[in-house]
């Protein structure tokens, strides 16, 4: 769509200054074809990144390059750094030859939209959420944003909330479609599948409840919740994954003055029948733990110091409870609080009784089927998302 002679006296009066820090030389680019994903914030890049493997799945040679509005020094190896001013974004486009540009959110540039405008490169807005429309080139430019809205070929919404705000925006109705939100998590963690058939078999029918990325500053507080979940369940086994495994031989004893019966995974023992805390300070089996706890609490979000991502553990099928604390996946437990998917523990005194609550297996079944069904969304509009580019890319190919 033809640029009103409004919006382009607008950016003329804009210059061509570049703005920002300098950015320095470009990484080489690969061969292949570049889509370009435009970001505003550091937690859509787990998104992009999902996305990509998708696009990869089947060999082609397609490749993301991610960049980031508020860049910092964010590493290179996940975001470069967005171009800022028209010179800039001309060089960044001259030389990465993007052929998509997918456009996460709100936040529309107008410079930056106009620059890929102008060189002529299809964009879509995914995860669009309709915020920030009235911010569009101050908001007095007219015609700027239905001109910025119908340049994208295609627009997917959050809810059908931010498909109205869209069309009455300006958007065209016809590229409009509502998907939620793409899949923000890594891939399902690994599990070494005969070690989880041992362990299940060895500790039986017994209810167990982990605690994952825990701090040695909770030891209390997982004691007294475990005493007041076992309470209901007498044979109950909570499991530790300390947030620092070195912290694991305090966990041990700390726990054993408090009256438990301790086991350390990485002295080789089993959790035997009389084991009621089982403290797992081996690499990289949290898979496994998750796995077999269908309760997790979310280490470090009570008391801060951070956190492992509760999403980590809903792909697995373990209900995830946190506290307050959970900077950086603040998104990530709003959308599982939504869907009733979650628990929100307010303070240290009610974790024994969340536990306890969620020890009635139809119980924890709903919440843990709710949050699937929270990642399983995320993952179908990954996969439509990549199906709506490969089939754009047949058709520039063509």
């Amino acid at each position: 769509m033809a640029r009103s002679l409004s919006i382009a006296a607008y950016l003329a009066s804009l210059g061509s200054v570049d703005e920002g820090s300098d950015q320095g030389a470009q990484p080489p680019r690969p061969t292949g074809t570049i889509i370009w994903a435009r970001c505003t914030h550091a937690e859509q890049l787990t998104a992009i990144e999902t996305l990509g493997r998708k696009l990869s799945e089947d060999g082609d040679p397609i490749q993301l390059i991610a960049t980031l509005r508020d860049w910092g020094h964010y590493p290179s190896d996940r975001a470069l750094p967005e171009p800022k001013g028209k010179e800039k974004i001309r060089s960044f486009i001259d030389h990465w030859q993007p052929v998509m540009v997918i456009w996460m959110r709100g936040d529309l540039d107008l410079i930056l939209l106009d620059e890929i405008r102008s060189a002529d490169v299809p964009r879509i807005l995914v995860d669009a959420d309709g915020e920030g429309l009235d911010n569009v080139a101050g908001g007095w430019v007219p015609g700027a944003l239905r001109s910025v809205l119908t340049g994208f070929e295609a627009a997917l919404t959050l809810d059908n909330a931010a498909a109205d705000r869209l069309i009455r925006a300006g958007a065209i109705p016809e590229t409009i479609l509502v998907t939620g939100a793409m899949e923000d998590s890594e891939p399902a963690l690994p599990c070494d599948e005969e070690e989880r058939e041992a362990f299940s078999k060895t500790i039986g029918t017994r209810p167990v409840w982990l605690a994952a990325g825990a701090k040695i500053e909770e030891w209390f507080d997982l004691c007294r919740a475990h005493q007041e979940a076992s309470a209901r369940a007498h044979r109950l086994l909570l499991i530790v994954v300390p947030s620092d495994l070195d912290d694991a031989p305090q966990f041990v004893e700390f726990m054993r003055m408090d009256g438990f019966q301790v086991a350390l995974r990485s002295e080789e023992m089993d959790p035997e029948e009389t084991v009621q805390i089982y403290i797992a300070d081996t690499d990289e089996e949290i898979g496994l733990w998750y796995r077999i706890s269908p309760i997790c609490y979310m280490g470090g979000t009570l008391h801060g110091g951070g956190c492992r991502d509760p999403f980590e553990a809903t792909a697995l099928g373990s209900v995830a409870l946190y506290g307050p604390e959970i900077a950086p996946y603040q998104k990530h437990t709003a959308r599982l609080n939504a869907a009733g998917a979650s628990r929100l523990i307010r303070s240290s005194d009610d974790l024994g009784g969340i536990v306890e609550a969620l020890l009635s297996p139809d119980v924890a079944a709903k919440v843990a089927h709710a949050a699937w069904d929270v990642t399983s969304r995320g993952a179908d509009v990954t996969n439509r998302v990549a199906a709506y580019i490969r089939s754009r890319l047949d058709e520039m190919v063509g």
